[in-house]
C-alpha cells in the first residue's frame, strides 16, 4: 500500500511521520524473505517513534476506570456467579481435570532445553515443555476458582514459584542473543500471556494466595512485563524486540492484550493502569494495517484466531473496563475483519491452509474433549474456527451470529490457549441471548478483492456432497508468507483433497535468511507451476495481477496474470485461468505459457492422499477418507507430458505427495488443464 494508509497514531508530529515515511518506502525497496525485512523496519521503526501519552489524557481515561484493579469477570469468593458455572458438566470437567494435574510435578523447563535454539536452532523442545507448564496452569487456577475450597492452592503456589525462578518467560526463538534468558527482559508474545495468567489467578483468588507469594509474583510480572513495555512506550529505553508496537501482524494484538489485561486485573495505581490503555490503544491502528480492507488476513486462519482473537479479547476488556470511553470498534474495519472468520471457509468450520497459519494447534482440553489435531492435515480438519471467537463477536456485532456461534461452551470449543481469553468475558452474564442466525449458510461464494482470495462452494443434496475450492493471487511479501502465488485447495466433505499443504513445523531456519529452503513455504510444495526450471520468488513485486473475475449462479472464473511471479528470463506471460462449474461441481484449473525460447515447464499437483492411476492415461483417483467418495484428475496439455512423483519431506508432520505434470520438450506457447471431479463410491 502506501504509507499514506499507514497509521501514524494520536501526538504525532511532522519529524515522526517522515520517519516513518522513509522507513515505510525501505520496507517495500528491499529485496529477500518478506517477514524478516519487515520486522528488521520495525525494529527500525520502534527506535524511532515514540508514543504519547499526556497527563491530560490519563486523567481522562483514569476518570473511567474502576478505583481498584480487577481481572475480567469477578472474583471466586462471588459464589453467586461461579457456583452456577462449577455446577455444569463442563465445570466439573475442568475441576476433575485440575486434580489430576494438582497431582503431577510442574512440568520443568531447564536451562538446557531454552539453550537449546541458540546451540541448535530446535525451538519444539522448550516451547513444548513451556506450552505443558502454562496449559496446566490455567486448568488448575480455573478449576479453583469453579470448586474454591482451596485444595488446589498449594499446587498454584508451586507454580508461581516455579514461574517466579525461570531466567526467562520469553520464548528462547524469540531471545537469540539471549539478553532476556542473563536478565534484561522484554515483552513477546509468551512472556505477556504468562504474565496474563498470573495476573488473573492473582485477581481472581486474591487473598487465597499468600501474601508474600502475591507481592514476588507482581515484582515478577513488573520486571518483566511493565516496566519494559514501559520504558519503550515513553522512549525511555528502546527495545528491538518490541517492533510489534508499530507491527502490522499477530504480534502487535497478541501483545497489547495480553499486557493491558494484565495491568487492569493488578496495577493499584489508576492513573497507571489507564497509561496502558492509551499505549494498547495507540498501537491498534498499527495492528489492523495488517488486514486488507476486505478483511482479509494473510497470516491465516489459525494465525486470525491467535491474533485478531486477542484483538477481541483487548478491545472488549477495554470497553468494559472504561464505560465504553475508549472503543476499539468504532473503526468499522474491525467488522470486516470479524466476518473473515464467516467467510474464509471452504465448509463451515473449515478454512484452506493458507499461509503459516493454515491449520489449528493441537487442542489441549480436558480428558473428555481432549483431541491432538497433529494429523490434522491428513484427517482434513483443517483451519478449525475457535467458537470462543465467534461468540465474543455477538457481544460486538449481534447482526454476526451463528448457531455454532450461540452455541458454543465456555469450555473446550477448541483449544484451553483460548479458553481464558474468552471464558471471563463470556461467563459473566455479558453473553446475549440467543437470536435468529444470520450465518449459518454459506454462499456459494466469498470473494476477497484487495486480498485476490476466492472461494466458491457446490452442495448437492441428492448425492449428499458438498465440494469447494479457494484460490489465491495475492503476493509473496505477506505476514507468514509462502511462495503461493496461483495456490490453491480443494475440499470434498470436511477432508483436503489436493492443493496447499500447508506449514511446517518451526525451526530456526523458518524465520531466517533461510526461509524459502523449505519446500513447504517454498512454491515448490504449492501446485503452482516451475517456470524454466525456476521456483516463484519472494518479495512485494511476486504479485497476481487479476485479469477477469466473472460469478454467476452456475460458474465462477477468476483469471489469475503470474508472470510477475518469477524471474525466468525467457518468460513472457504465465496465466492461470480457474473455472468452478457449480452445476456438476466440477472445477478446472489451465495455465497458459509463453516464452521467447523453448523453455521448460511444469505444473503439479498436491495431494496427502492416496491415489491411483488409470493404465496409459493422465487419469487420476483420490482416495477420500470417509470411502464414501472420491475425486478425479484429468490432465490435458498441448504437448505430450511426462508424470512423476516426490514426496516432500516435512519433519514432524504429515508429508505431501507431489505429482508433476511436464513437457517431455521445451515449448514456447503451450498450456496444460487440470480438471477435477466428484465421483461417488458404491
Amino acid at each position: 500500500g502506501s504509507v499514506r494508509d499507514f497509521p501514524c497514531g494520536r501526538g504525532r508530529n511532522l519529524v515522526e511521520y517522515l520517519q516513518i515515511t522513509e522507513l515505510f518506502e525501505k520496507i517495500k525497496a528491499r529485496k529477500g524473505n518478506g517477514m524478516r525485512n519487515q520486522i528488521a523496519i520495525l525494529a527500525a521503526l520502534a527506535a524511532a517513534v515514540s508514543f504519547s501519552a499526556t497527563a491530560a489524557r490519563i486523567d481522562e481515561i483514569a476518570s473511567s476506570l474502576p478505583e481498584t484493579p480487577r481481572a475480567d469477570g469477578v472474583p471466586a469468593s462471588d459464589r453467586t456467579k461461579w457456583d452456577p458455572i462449577a455446577a455444569s458438566d463442563a465445570g466439573k470437567e475442568v475441576v476433575a481435570y485440575a486434580e489430576t494435574i494438582a497431582a503431577e510435578s510442574v512440568p520443568e523447563t531447564p536451562d538446557s532445553l531454552y539453550l537449546e535454539y541458540s546451540k541448535n536452532g530446535n525451538r519444539s523442545n522448550y516451547e513444548n515443555a513451556l506450552v505443558d507448564r502454562n496449559s496446566n496452569f490455567r486448568w488448575l487456577y480455573l478449576g479453583e476458582c469453579l470448586e474454591h475450597k482451596g485444595r488446589f492452592i498449594p499446587k498454584i503456589v508451586e507454580y508461581m514459584e516455579a514461574y517466579c525462578a525461570m531466567k526467562s518467560w520469553n520464548l528462547p526463538a524469540h531471545d537469540a542473543n539471549l539478553a532476556s534468558f542473563k536478565g534484561r527482559p522484554h515483552v513477546d508474545l509468551v512472556s505477556a500471556e504468562i504474565s496474563r495468567e498470573l495476573a488473573f489467578a492473582l485477581s481472581w483468588l486474591g487473598d487465597a494466595i499468600p501474601s508474600g507469594v502475591r507481592e514476588k509474583v507482581y515484582s515478577e510480572i513488573d520486571r518483566r512485563t511493565f516496566r519494559p513495555y514501559l520504558d519503550h512506550a515513553r522512549g525511555k529505553r528502546k527495545i528491538g524486540m518490541h517492533w510489534w508496537f508499530h507491527g502490522a501482524n499477530n504480534w502487535n494484538s497478541v501483545c497489547n492484550s495480553c499486557v493491558v489485561r494484565t495491568a487492569l486485573a493488578i496495577i493499584p495505581d489508576r492513573r497507571l493502569r489507564a497509561e496502558f490503555v492509551i499505549h494498547a490503544a495507540d498501537s491498534a491502528p498499527y495492528a489492523l494495517a495488517g488486514y486488507s480492507n476486505d478483511g482479509y488476513c494473510s497470516e491465516g486462519m489459525g494465525y486470525w484466531n491467535y491474533g485478531y482473537g486477542h484483538f477481541l479479547a483487548m478491545g472488549l476488556s477495554i470497553r468494559n473496563a472504561t464505560g465504553g470511553k475508549v472503543d476499539l470498534f468504532a473503526n468499522p474495519k474491525t467488522k470486516k475483519i470479524m466476518e473473515y472468520a464467516y467467510g474464509f471457509q471452504l465448509e463451515n468450520g473449515k478454512s484452506p491452509p493458507i499461509a503459516d497459519g493454515g491449520g489449528s494447534p493441537a487442542q489441549e482440553m480436558p480428558p473428555a474433549r481432549r483431541k491432538k489435531l497433529n494429523t490434522a492435515i491428513v484427517n482434513g480438519t483443517l483451519g478449525e474456527q475457535d467458537l470462543d471467537l465467534l461468540a465474543l463477536g455477538r457481544q460486538i456485532w449481534p447482526d454476526l451470529v451463528s448457531t455454532a456461534a450461540m452455541e458454543s461452551p465456555l469450555f473446550g470449543s477448541t483449544t484451553s490457549y483460548f479458553t481464558l481469553k474468552a471464558f471471563p468475558l463470556r461467563a459473566f452474564g455479558q453473553e446475549p441471548p440467543p437470536c435468529a442466525p444470520t450465518m449459518d449458510v454459506l454462499p456459494p461464494r466469498t470473494w476477497f478483492p484487495d486480498a485476490q482470495v476466492l472461494i466458491s462452494r457446490f452442495s448437492d443434496a441428492a448425492r449428499k456432497l458438498n465440494l469447494s475450492i479457494a484460490i489465491k493471487g495475492g503476493h509473496n511479501a505477506e505476514f507468514h508468507n509462502h511462495n503461493d502465488i496461483g495456490s490453491y485447495t480443494i475440499m470434498i466433505d470436511g477432508a483436503e483433497m489436493c492443493g496447499d499443504p500447508g506449514g511446517e513445523v518451526y525451526t530456526r531456519r523458518t524465520f531466517s535468511s533461510r526461509r524459502y529452503d523449505s519446500k513447504m513455504l517454498n512454491s515448490y510444495g504449492h501446485p503452482v507451476p516451475v517456470v524454466g526450471g525456476k521456483l516463484q520468488k519472494t518479495g512485494r513485486k511476486a504479485a497476481a495481477k487479476v485479469l477477469k473475475t466473472e460469478f454467476t449462479d452456475g460458474v465462477d472464473t477468476i483469471v489469475l496474470d503470474c508472470t510477475a511471479a518469477y524471474a525466468a528470463p525467457d518468460l513472457k506471460s504465465l496465466v492461470r485461468t480457474m473455472v468452478f462449474d457449480r452445476r456438476h461441481g466440477t472445477v478446472t484449473v489451465t495455465d497458459e505459457v509463453s516464452f521467447s525460447k523453448p523453455t521448460a515447464f511444469e505444473v503439479p499437483v498436491v495431494t496427502y492422499r492416496d491415489w491411483t492411476k488409470d493404465e496409459g492415461a493422465m487419469r487420476f483417483k483420490f482416495k477420500h477418507p470417509s470411502g464414501k467418495h472420491a475425486m478425479g484428475l484429468e490432465v490435458k496439455a498441448s504437448a505430450p507430458l511426462a508424470f512423476g512423483e516426490t514426496v516432500i519431506d516435512n519433519p514432524g508432520r504429515p508429508s505431501p505427495k507431489r505429482l508433476a505434470f511436464s513437457f517431455t520438450e521445451p515449448v514456447t506457447e503451450a498450456s496444460i488443464t487440470t480438471s477435477f471431479f466428484p465421483l461417488n463410491v458404491k
